[in-house]
């Protein structure tokens, strides 16, 4: 038994609504992707800076959420074992 299938051409004019529609997501994704990666390193620099003006309490910071995750990552242990 043999199936037919039948592909579309990108050249072919039912095409292009779909085609340009693929091309212009792809590019707004491009954009947002770009966006996002500038906006991590910024965020990185700015959290760098930071560490450099203030080192206590980046450390103090770091010390306190530890300590948080520490109690809860204990508690969680002790409650399911």
């Amino acid at each position: 038994m043999a199936t037919a299938t039948q592909t579309a051409r990108v050249t072919e004019p039912g095409c292009w609504p779909a085609r340009e529609a693929l091309e212009e997501n792809l590019r707004e994704v491009r954009r947002v992707a770009t966006t996002a990666r500038h906006a991590a390193e910024d965020a990185v620099a700015e959290a760098a800076l930071n560490i450099r003006r203030h080192p206590l309490r980046a450390v103090g910071g770091a010390a306190v959420v530890a300590g948080i995750a520490g109690m809860l990552v204990g508690f969680g242990a002790g409650w399911y074992t």
